[in-house]
């Protein structure tokens, strides 16, 4: 059985492979934003599914774009065997009907997002020397789209340094 902590599991890859990895055996770290408020549906979700079926998915408060949040969820979720950094958001429209917050904002998401994450795990899994980082990217980090600029400067982003880091531990 792994620790297994997935971000973004309000909906989509997240909640699925949240509730996959659990059939399997694994426990489960499902986090998201706003557990108590816009996210309360799939929190609950996930959170009665594991219950009824016995498996362990613990659901827990996650926002990437924050280190307080980050190190808060990590401090209940220690000794992490698996990340898998799958939080993101793709944001559409012409490259100049972005302010230069919109652009950093899509940056810090999908780029720097994933590296609070992964900096808050790696020490336990040098220390134990075993672990595992997944980063779901997209399509948009290998191949240019029409309108969508911004995602794609954050995809190609997140695959450079995914490709660049050697994160031995």
């Amino acid at each position: 059985m792994k620790k297994i902590l997935i971000t973004g599991c309000s909906s989509g890859f997240g909640y699925d492979a949240a509730k996959y990895l659990a059939e399997k055996g694994h426990h489960v770290y499902a986090t998201m934003r706003n557990v108590g408020g816009k996210n309360a549906q799939p929190a609950n979700e996930l959170t009665e599914y594991a219950s009824t079926h016995g498996y362990a998915i613990d659901v827990l408060e996650l926002d990437v774009l924050s280190d307080e949040s980050v190190e808060a969820a990590i401090a209940q979720a220690p000794e992490i065997d698996v990340l898998i950094n799958n939080a993101g958001r793709g944001y559409g429209g012409p490259i100049e009907a972005f302010s230069s917050e919109d652009f950093l904002a899509q940056l810090d998401l999908n780029i720097v997002g994933t590296q609070r994450v992964a900096k808050a795990v790696l020490p336990s899994m040098r220390t134990r020397k075993s672990g595992l980082i997944i980063q779901v990217s997209s399509t948009a980090g290998r191949a240019a789209f029409p309108g969508f600029g911004v995602y794609n400067a954050s995809k190609w982003g997140l695959e450079g340094i995914s490709l660049s880091t050697y994160w031995r531990v």
